[in-house]
């Protein structure tokens, strides 16, 4: 079985016809937002390439999709691969598809085998893993996990006020399947530049960093933009502007690679001649150190408070995501290291920058991370690319961590 492949034109084949879905009409990229129509067609066609595998169709409450290659034992737990199908605004083909469809590539690899296995091997996608509509993000394997209420996860809303549960039943996801898993693998690009930089096949990932988002409001003051002086305003943008400025220079103070951003600023009125007397706002925080990242949690709510106060305007602050750092288990995180060396891959171990499904499906069971390069760094946007070399290589890694995994139960 160690001379075993996938079959790279048929996982490119797939992954062009996913991109396919949700693609812009004359522009790059594509958008499949959670639970829109885009990401109904997307879960249509991996259901249907599920079946075509004769694999058993497990939909859980959020929506989670999972299909199961039963094993000769009815009662164990499956090893799962797997990743998302949603996407952000604008995105590339790779994002969550790859490790969706590279599993499915791994079952189709066995099934072309004839390999039979003691444990079922399933592959998953997760609901609304990127958070670009409902928040929070990664809300699937937060269900799974059990760190998410069902009626809380529910009750999110997006900006036009329609709530999970309403997409899931309207799109025709909702079900009452359960997802567990005896392991968990999860093959992704890499969404930054260190593996394309130092031309390094394989990134074995060691943990994910912690991630906090909060959701804002500065008030304000509307009025008139050329009668009010400068001393006598209440401005929210200007409160937010400065919140900007000072969350860059809190995450250079705080260092070992600390990240803070403000990727939302809403105003109202939003007229080029009145004083916002409103900022809605967002901020991002990532730190892979326990201690820094809860050190540096408490002085961006403490930053927000000061900067209220400065500017003398009312704020709102709700924290939305929080995420404690992970560190994978070390035989785990091994396995990868063999299957890359079995074919002879050049390896780099790295923390993971980005949040992904499997930060929560680490706390259900034994869980590894594999990256491939993504050129020029590259991530959520539509210049996202990966050399077809390098999807065939990471798929083919995930299949030996199948193998060995299988081998040994």
């Amino acid at each position: 079985m160690h001379k075993m492949r996938i079959t790279p034109e048929r996982l490119l084949r797939s992954l062009d016809e996913m991109g396919a879905v949700g693609a812009h009409p004359g522009r790059p990229g594509r958008t499949r937002l959670t639970l829109s129509d885009e990401d109904r067609a997307g879960r249509d066609l991996f259901v249907k390439w599920l079946r075509e595998e004769r694999l058993d169709v497990v939909i859980d409450p959020i929506g989670n999709i999972c299909g199961v290659r039963p094993g000769r034992d009815p009662n164990a737990k499956p090893i799962v691969m797997g990743s998302h199908l949603d996407t952000v605004c604008d995105a590339g083909a790779y994002d969550g598809a790859f490790g969706v469809l590279a599993g499915l590539e791994v079952i189709r690899t066995l099934n072309d085998h004839g390999v039979e296995t003691q444990q079922p091997v399933a592959v998953a996608a997760f609901t609304n893993e990127e958070g670009a509509r409902f928040q929070p993000d990664m809300m699937g394997s937060l269900y799974v996990s059990g760190l998410l209420d069902i009626d809380r996860a529910y009750r999110a809303m997006d900006d036009d006020g329609i709530s999970v549960r309403e997409e899931l039943e309207r799109i025709g996801y909702s079900g009452k399947g359960r997802i567990e898993a005896s392991a968990y693998l999860e093959l992704h690009v890499e969404q930054g530049p260190v593996l394309d930089r130092e031309k390094i096949q394989i990134g074995i990932v060691r943990g994910i960093q912690g991630i906090s988002w909060w959701y804002g409001r500065f008030g304000g003051e509307a009025n008139h933009a050329g009668t009010t002086p400068l001393e006598y305003r209440k401005d929210a943008l200007l409160a937010a502007s400065d919140l900007c400025c000072e969350l860059r220079a809190l995450a250079l103070e705080l260092g070992s690679g600390t990240v803070a951003t403000m990727g939302r600023i809403r105003v109202v009125p939003d007229v080029v001649n009145v004083i916002p007397s409103e900022a809605f706002f967002t901020i991002d925080f990532r730190q892979y150190d326990d201690d820094l990242f809860e050190r540096g949690k408490r002085r961006v709510e403490d930053l927000v408070r000061r900067i209220a106060e400065k500017h003398c305007v009312p704020f709102e602050l709700e924290q939305k995501v929080d995420a404690l750092p992970v560190r994978f288990l070390p035989f785990m995180t091994q396995v990868v290291e063999r299957a890359a060396r079995g074919l002879d891959l050049s390896t780099l171990f790295m923390p993971s920058g980005a949040g992904h499904d499997a930060q929560f499906m680490h706390r259900v069971c034994p869980t590894a991370m594999i990256f491939v390069p993504s050129i020029g760094g590259r991530s959520h946007c539509a210049e996202e690319r990966t050399e077809p070399e390098d999807l065939a290589n990471g798929a083919n890694v995930l299949l030996r961590c199948v193998l060995e995994i299988i081998a040994a139960s």
